[in-house]
């Protein structure tokens, strides 16, 4: 059985989000590891940066983890109808942590999921292009849960499946 990655890039709404798909996963008989990357504390990517202070060990050991998983749920909130800065930061770091940029996320499989006050579909819709470009496959099929919508359990169950069983190809 293949491990999924949940990465998670919030400390509040979307982080609950996040436990809720893991707790769902382990009922499942998945085998789960949910990284926070709000947790990760990854300085501001920049050439600069990078020049100055090379890759952060930390930015090192995420993308040696994401190299290592083959299905991944990312849940994140929606920013200005863009994904959140720690987020994109944190892929940025990855890209730059591989050997060339796409290692960690070609033809892997990729769930999308979102807890937005707002819409939350252009969040979804920008980490689809982020993860498409990165050479990931992602599901059709998101999770877009809000204050007045809450999370469909069954049709997570569905998702995490289809993560699942598509990941042992």
């Amino acid at each position: 059985m293949s491990k999924i990655g949940i990465l998670v890039a919030s400390a509040n709404n979307n982080r609950n989000l996040g436990k809720k798909l893991e707790e769902i996963a382990n009922e499942l008989n998945c085998e789960v590891e949910l990284i926070n990357l709000v947790d990760l504390n990854l300085p501001l990517y920049s050439t600069v940066e990078e020049e100055a202070n090379g890759i952060p060990e930390v930015a090192l050991d995420l993308a040696n983890h994401i190299l290592d998983l083959k299905a991944f749920i990312i849940v994140a909130p929606e920013y200005n109808g863009v994904m959140p800065p720690v987020l994109n930061n944190a892929m940025a770091w990855t890209s730059r942590a591989t050997k060339s940029w796409r290692d960690a996320f070609e033809q892997k499989v990729v769930a999308l999921a979102t807890h937005s006050g707002g819409g939350g579909a252009k969040g979804l819709q920008a980490m689809r292009i982020m993860f498409q470009h990165l050479g990931a496959n992602i599901l059709a099929r998101e999770i877009l849960t809000t204050y007045e919508k809450p999370l469909n359990e069954e049709s997570a169950k569905n998702i995490i499946e289809q993560l699942s069983k598509l990941s042992k190809v």
